[in-house]
C-alpha cells in the first residue's frame, strides 16, 4: 500500500494533462483507423500503419511487433509530452 502514491505519480504525466490526452486520443485514432483500413481492403493495399508508426516513433520502429511497440511507444512518448508539460506549469 505504500506504493500507491509512487504509482500515481508516474501515471499522472501521461494522462493528467491536456498534451499528454490529445496525443493518446490520436494514437488511437491512429490505430483505429488502421483496424478499420485492414479490416475494409487488403493489409498491404494502404498505407494506414505509417500513420500509428510515425505518431508513436522512435520506439515504434525498434520493436518486432507492431501494436506491442505502439502502445509502448504511445505511453513512453505521452510520459515525456506529460513531464514536459509539468515542467512548463512549474516554471511559470
Amino acid at each position: 500500500m505504500t506504493d500507491a502514491p509512487a504509482w500515481r505519480a508516474w501515471i499522472r504525466f501521461p494522462i493528467d494533462n491536456w498534451p499528454s490526452r490529445i496525443y493518446l486520443l490520436l494514437v488511437v485514432a491512429a490505430v483505429a483507423y488502421f483496424a478499420i483500413d485492414s479490416a475494409v481492403t487488403r493489409p498491404d493495399a494502404s498505407f494506414a500503419s505509417i500513420w500509428m508508426l510515425i505518431l508513436t516513433a522512435p520506439i515504434s520502429l525498434l520493436a518486432t511487433l507492431k501494436l506491442v511497440g505502439v502502445v509502448v511507444g504511445a505511453l513512453v512518448n505521452a510520459t515525456i509530452i506529460g513531464a514536459l508539460a509539468h515542467l512548463a506549469r512549474a516554471r511559470r
